[in-house]
């Protein structure tokens, strides 16, 4: 018998629209490329164990060794420093995610002109970026938000009381909040970098110069100048300018923490803009 003599039922299903989820198979593809490479585990998983252990012991005494409170003591400033003491720690975690973890995902996609397959089929190039800057988020969150609630959390666990909870139930919307500010720009900044170049090593020169360069050339100014103001030069600093204005703690009065606020702003928009810019451009070549 001939196909078109066969009786066929009509099909009243509706396709899924695969648009809306399109984002989250490009996060999770690469998650899953990148939990296969050691190095990344490692840097992801071990050091910051370390981290959250060590300051796990500090909560752990302070509850149960009241003596241990006059060295140390369990309050917003500490929340805030877990996050961000200083660039060494933990922006020494974040620097290396961003350069092993970042640099490469969209220089690689240029260089094997993979972008141009990924903005051929029906996505649009918000779709790609969300999906790729979502990887870095979610593993900066891994080092720094996630690890400070449970900090808090624990603090809460071991608490005697319910006063801390009472008092402070605020800090958890400034973890969350404070770890976005951290990651947010710089997950911007090292996918900007990344779609600039086919070469995964330029891309983390420009990265590490930002983290690296702008402390030092704000220690330069400063000591020429001789003028406190010249911190927001230094990317680290306007962090700990809104981390501290976030965790209510007395600000320098020579740190406006609004500079600060239009500085990341001001990044976050020239990189937004850039990417744009070039994943448009590919998309309109072909």
């Amino acid at each position: 018998m001939l196909i078109h003599d066969r009786s066929y039922q009509h099909w009243n299903g509706q396709f899924k629209s695969g648009h809306v989820n399109c984002w989250i198979v490009i996060a999770r593809t690469e998650l899953e490329l990148l939990a296969q490479r050691k190095f990344v585990r490692f840097i992801v998983a071990i050091p910051p164990l370390i981290y959250l252990v060590i300051h796990g012991v500090l909560v752990y005494l302070a509850n149960y060794f009241p003596e241990s409170t006059v060295l140390l003591k369990i309050d917003p400033k500490f929340f805030k420093q877990f996050l961000m003491r200083n660039p060494i720690l933990p922006g020494f975690f974040i620097a290396l995610i961003g350069v092993f973890s970042g640099a490469n995902l969209i220089s690689k996609d240029l260089r094997y002109n993979a972008l141009s397959i990924y903005l051929s089929k029906p996505i649009f190039w918000t779709d790609y970026l969300i999906g790729k800057i979502s990887v870095i988020i979610v593993l900066l969150l891994m080092i720094t938000g996630i690890p400070c609630l449970l900090l808090f959390i624990e603090h809460i666990l071991l608490s005697s009381d319910l006063k801390f909870i009472m008092k402070n139930y605020w800090i958890v919307g400034s973890i969350l909040l404070y770890s976005l500010i951290i990651i947010f720009p710089l997950s911007l900044l090292i996918i900007t970098f990344s779609s600039l170049t086919t070469n995964a090593r330029y891309a983390a020169m420009w990265f590490i110069s930002v983290l690296l360069g702008t402390p030092i050339l704000q220690e330069i100014i400063e000591k020429i100048t001789r003028n406190r103001q010249t911190a927001i030069i230094s990317i680290w600093e306007n962090f700990d300018i809104l981390g501290t204005q976030l965790f209510g703690l007395t600000p320098e009065p020579k740190k406006p923490w609004v500079w600060s606020a239009a500085i990341l702003v001001t990044i976050i928009v020239t990189c937004i803009c850039i990417l744009r810019r070039q994943l448009r451009f590919v998309h309109i070549r072909n």
